[in-house]
């Protein structure tokens, strides 16, 4: 039996070509069928739920913590002193002498720190210090002592001083240290300042400068007569001082603390030998040093004869176990310090023992030490 193909139904629609027709392409978003949509709009619900859940537990956690997401600026309520104008601040500031009043806020430092205010303090805190006929009071010394120790208080600055109080430099070579310093020096004396002036502890340690040695040579030029040395928390800050310049091989440093009475000890020694690698210049001035100060306590040192020295006696073993571990060591590696520093130091212990004279006895050959090197501080 034959079928018709008229009759029979096409399984697919026919499309716009077998139709003979222009095909028309729809450019947009496909759209699903409503299984689709139910699918996709079960699970867009889900990651709706999830994202609202993150977003609760972030803003409870913010909350908890106190950190809010956008920080309002905080309103500065300013006291009633500074409110006040600028010109009546620097008159309390003057009138008062507090020089801690900068430190009390931000504000004030700014309207307190200008230059012709610091030269007005340190003109008004110097001046009972020079020319003195009479004693200090304890208020006045204070107050000079803290101005030495301020932030502004720098060589340049107290030189600018000594130029205006006492006339500037007029016979000084420029790029001559030394002259300049003795020059500044005499500028010092001839305002004679008092002798109960303590000098700041910001000078006494390290790192050592050129204007930190020039500051404190003109200072410690006033206390050439104290024989008590410093005493209190300067005395600490002085041995921590010894320590940073046998660092930096500043001999200059070196003799200006042992003149302001700061008095070696082990710590010192083993320091400069063994962990600053036993630079000769250093190590031998300091064993000199030692030498002499272990005879002074020897020859009178508490037995009552003639006046009573003050100075603290010093307790100083030249032999030293680490040290000369440390001098072994080097001499079997080959390094000539080894050897040096050994012969160095049974000249030392010997004559301190036997009392002789420590300048005769401390001369080492021209076989056993190299030409001697001046270390300045730069």
């Amino acid at each position: 039996m034959t079928l018709d193909r008229t009759f029979i139904r096409p399984r697919y629609p026919m499309t716009a070509i077998e139709h003979g027709k222009t095909p028309i392409r729809i450019r947009g978003k496909r759209t699903a069928c409503k299984a689709e949509k139910w699918h996709f709009g079960k699970k867009r619900k889900h990651l709706q739920v999830v994202t609202s859940s993150l977003a609760l537990s972030e803003a409870s956690s913010q909350d908890a913590s106190g950190v809010s997401r956008a920080p309002k600026r905080r309103k500065v309520h300013l006291a009633r002193l500074e409110q006040l104008p600028v010109e009546l601040i620097q008159e309390i500031l003057l009138y008062s002498g507090n020089l801690d009043l900068p430190l009390a806020s931000p504000r004030l430092a700014s309207q307190l720190s200008g230059k012709q205010m610091q030269w007005q303090l340190t003109k008004q805190a110097l001046s009972p210090m020079i020319h003195c006929t009479s004693t200090a009071s304890s208020q006045e010394l204070r107050r000079a002592e803290r101005l030495l120790s301020c932030r502004f208080m720098t060589w340049t600055f107290f030189a600018q001083w000594l130029d205006d109080q006492a006339g500037p430099q007029l016979d000084v070579q420029p790029g001559s240290f030394a002259s300049t310093d003795r020059h500044q020096i005499d500028q010092w004396r001839s305002l004679r300042p008092s002798a109960d002036l303590v000098i700041p502890v910001k000078l006494l340690h390290g790192p050592w400068t050129r204007d930190k040695i020039s500051f404190l040579r003109v200072l410690a030029s006033n206390s050439s007569d104290n024989t008590a040395g410093l005493t209190g928390l300067a005395s600490e800050i002085g041995h921590t001082g010894l320590i940073d310049a046998a660092r930096e091989q500043c001999m200059e440093a070196l003799e200006l603390l042992r003149r302001l009475g700061i008095a070696p000890d082990q710590e010192l020694l083993r320091n400069a030998i063994v962990d600053f690698g036993c630079q000769r210049d250093t190590v031998m001035y300091i064993l000199r040093w030692c030498a002499s100060e272990v005879m002074r306590c020897v020859a009178g040192g508490g037995d009552g004869g003639g006046a009573k020295d003050t100075r603290a006696n010093v307790d100083i073993d030249f032999l030293d176990p680490v040290i000369w571990a440390w001098a072994e060591k080097a001499r079997k590696a080959g390094d000539a310090k080894g050897e040096w520093l050994t012969k160095t130091l049974k000249r030392v212990s010997s004559v301190t023992a036997s009392g002789d004279d420590t300048q005769e006895a401390m001369e080492l050959s021209s076989s056993s030490s190299s030409s001697p090197r001046v270390h300045t501080c730069n």
